[in-house]
């Protein structure tokens, strides 16, 4: 009994001894100068971005292209030395003018008015893409070297090509075309006419 006595009291001592560790003391706290009020701030102003001006389109004049593409295409019509039914290449009417032509509308004209005039037959639409296309030529473009024409018209086994080109400014421009045998090389016909 002793025993239980020694050891609950031991308890009960050391249950009464703190069991913290011994504290540090706080850190030295600097002295503080009089406070001055600020004046507020404002908040900074929302930096707009510059306002981008839209450039104008230039403006598409409209040409009349039968009136310039239809007297030389009668011209052409009536040179001798061209064959009733051989196959002709229509190249894409190159712009040399350093404006808006409307190209596409120029060569469509010009194809129209082979086809309705003459007695040549120009290769379709479609097989003119697809042989440009199986010879790494883009679909739009003239074909500005005439030995890449030539090859074209080769393929395509057509026997004339026929080239456009307008040249000339704004109020001067004129029609220039130059028919071509695609197996001497020759050029059998050439025009020029005002485009109004």
């Amino acid at each position: 009994m002793k025993r239980v006595l020694f050891v609950a009291m031991s308890v009960f001592l050391l249950a009464g001894c703190p069991s913290m560790l011994p504290q540090q003391p706080p850190a030295p706290v600097e002295p503080v100068g009089p406070i001055t009020p600020t004046e507020p701030v404002e908040p900074p102003k929302p930096i707009e971005p510059p306002i981008e001006v839209v450039p104008t389109p230039p403006k598409i004049t409209s040409i009349n292209w039968n009136a310039a593409v239809t007297p030389l295409i009668r011209e052409m019509a009536v040179t001798g030395d061209l064959d009733a039914g051989k196959l002709i290449v229509v190249d894409n009417v190159k712009n040399n003018s350093g404006g808006n032509i409307q190209a596409v509308n120029a060569t469509n004209t010009i194809i129209e008015s082979v086809n309705s005039i003459s007695a040549l037959q120009t290769v379709p639409y479609t097989q003119m893409m697809s042989a440009r296309k199986a010879l790494g030529l883009s679909g739009e473009d003239s074909l500005g070297l005439r030995s890449a024409a030539i090859g074209l018209a080769r393929y395509l086994k057509a026997d004339y090509i026929l080239f456009s080109t307008v040249d000339g400014k704004k109020d001067n421009r004129v029609i220039s075309m130059q028919l071509m045998s695609v197996s001497s090389g020759e050029i059998l016909w050439n025009g020029r006419h005002k485009v109004e």
